[in-house]
């Protein structure tokens, strides 16, 4: 039987062709403001279709490293001169807001489903994304780090046993990984994100769904305040949730005690 983890060990095309353009623009020695070579010459170059290198671009462009303008081409963007929501593309479809509200609604459902299906190598698989997380924060490569944030998500529907819900988080995937990594923009929060990964991690490892899907919920809330929206959120801002093994997440209502 193949587990969950197995399914995630190469990154996606995008994502390859996603590095491989940072390879470019630091081997051509680009600076912000600088123009990226035509998706035609980078399909050409990096051997990927055009698709590929589009939505690689995309990615880019949604973790604030190309600016793309319209019948002009990408742009090597300034650093930390966007805001989060900035990056959104989906405005036409949905909100920001109304993705993390979904998600804060729906996801810490598929977590308590897929945390009984979970086998020991799967949790192993999800603890080595966050740390594969937390060492592209420290290298502040948000390429790596977006990769590895849509991994351990994805993993969760895979392994949530409905049929429903995995097809509706396929129906909704951009959008749901544009707001994962939109966050991103700001690249010292990045450590944030593996740190909250973690605490879902230590949860299941403990065996303590309910203090898994707390955590979860928290770090939703937490990647929407790094949005910029605050009114999503129960907790103050600055304030984590922590878990270690026997010690049961903290929720908004109670101390975190499962029942």
């Amino acid at each position: 039987m193949q587990v969950a983890s197995e399914r995630y060990i190469r990154p996606s095309v995008p994502v390859r062709v996603a590095e491989a353009i940072q390879k470019v623009i630091v081997e051509n020695g680009l600076k912000p403001g600088d123009k990226i070579p035509s998706e035609r010459t980078l399909a050409a170059t990096l051997s990927a279709s055009r698709t590929s290198v589009r939505e690689a671009v995309s990615m880019l462009e949604t973790l604030g490293l190309l600016q793309v303008e319209v019948g002009r081409g990408a742009f090597v963007a300034e650093p930390a001169t966007f805001a989060p929501q900035d990056r959104w593309r989906f405005h036409a479809d949905y909100s920001l807001k109304e993705i993390y509200e979904y998600r804060r609604a729906v996801e810490p459902v598929a977590l308590s489903m897929a945390a009984r299906r979970f086998s020991p190598p799967d949790v192993a698989a999800l603890r080595q994304s966050a740390e594969a997380l937390a060492d592209a924060a420290r290298e502040r490569n948000s390429v790596k780090a977006a990769e590895q944030d849509t991994i351990f998500h994805s993993m969760i529907y895979d392994q949530c046993g409905n049929r429903l819900l995995q097809e509706m988080h396929d129906r909704l995937e951009a959008a749901i990984q544009g707001s994962q990594w939109v966050p991103m923009v700001i690249v010292e929060m990045m450590t944030d994100t593996a740190h909250e990964h973690m605490q879902v991690v230590l949860a299941l490892e403990a065996g303590r769904i309910e203090a898994a899907c707390s955590a979860l919920v928290h770090h939703i809330e937490r990647a929407a305040y790094r949005c910029g929206i605050a009114e999503l959120g129960s907790w103050p801002p600055g304030q984590p949730v922590t878990v270690t093994p026997g010690v049961h997440a903290p929720t908004a209502d109670n101390d975190g005690a499962d029942k």
